[in-house]
């Protein structure tokens, strides 16, 4: 993955791209091969990790937890986390940190979940379809605090989707994930110039010819 680029992974439900997310973050050992982040393994490796930030698909807090619990016990984990920085999204995100995680619906489950994240600083954010349950405003909102992470703080952002529509307009990079293998990775802009749409149109009386 190239520094301080958003990078797309992109494949169909069940590829693999959240397996792969959790080998990145060492939550899963590989059986095989190896797993690094700038050079040094990740498994059990504490400093790689606190420089990674994850918000995954199913996100885990503490049941009884506010959204300021979470924060004291992010603060504890990650020496570079930003007080000034989170108390700057309070504004952002507009919820009240005093409530209860799981009484949130998802879609602010997951505002709370980019309002750590981001107030972590982190140098790799690695968000496995980190969209869904978010309004097109919030949608727009988080998008534009990524970009402004990269572009100002050289920050490294993976971003896995099943929808490459979703990602086209951020994205620097993409890979296609299929299977459990990695079909190919290129520059988005590459990607786009060597894509076609092709259509054909047929009588009623003819059929589609063997092979298509």
């Amino acid at each position: 993955m190239p520094q301080g680029a958003i990078y797309g992974l992109v494949g169909p439900n069940g590829a693999g791209k959240s397996t792969l997310l959790r080998h990145l973050t060492g939550v899963y050992r590989q059986d095989s091969g190896t797993v690094s982040v700038d050079g040094a393994d990740v498994w059990e490796n504490v400093a790689v990790k606190q420089r990674i930030a994850s918000i995954p698909d199913d996100w885990h807090y503490f049941m009884q937890s506010s959204i300021r619990d979470m924060m004291k016990f992010y603060r504890g984990f990650y020496p570079q986390f930003n007080m000034e920085r989170y108390k700057k999204l309070r504004g952002v995100f507009s919820l009240d940190e005093k409530q209860l995680i799981r009484r949130l619906s998802k879609g602010m489950q997951k505002q709370a979940a980019f309002w750590l994240a981001l107030s972590l600083c982190p140098k790799y954010m690695l968000l496995d379809e980190p969209l869904d349950g978010l309004d097109p405003v919030m949608r727009r909102q988080v998008m534009k605090l990524l970009l402004a992470d990269v572009a100002e703080r050289g920050t490294t952002v993976l971003v896995s989707s099943h929808n490459l529509r979703e990602l086209e307009d951020v994205c620097d990079h993409v890979g296609i994930m299929n299977g459990g293998r990695m079909l190919l990775q290129r520059p988005l802009s590459e990607l786009q110039d060597s894509t076609v749409k092709v259509q054909l149109a047929l009588p009623e009386d003819r059929e589609l010819p063997e092979g298509l």
